[in-house]
């Protein structure tokens, strides 16, 4: 229920601010929260020492495609009804993008 309450509150978000920001084959709601993402990165800069001063050593990290990483922690939220990974994309030493991942 929960869940289905803030999927509902980020749709309404969309509408509300006009937001057209879509991929092919992904959620609406995915979508929405990646290109969030970004833009928020891209107006409050945020360096992988900042990172890893605030979230500590990434449980792993993953080498993607063009010089991007995913660097990913495994269940730091105290929250049990929020995805079990928070993942930050990172590149040039700089975060990209993040987000939360069961």
């Amino acid at each position: 229920m929960r869940k289905r309450i803030i999927l509902s509150g980020i749709m309404s978000i969309m509408l509300v601010t006009g937001i057209v920001c879509l991929s092919a084959g992904e959620s609406r709601a995915t979508d929405f929260l990646n290109c969030w993402s970004e833009s928020y990165f891209e107006h409050h800069p945020m360096t992988v020492q900042q990172m890893t001063d605030k979230h500590g050593k990434p449980s792993k990290i993953i080498d993607l495609d063009a010089g991007k990483q995913d660097c990913v922690y495994h269940k730091f939220e105290k929250d049990s009804m929020l995805p079990g990974t928070r993942h930050f994309i990172v590149k040039d030493g700089k975060v990209l993008k993040s987000y939360l991942k069961d």
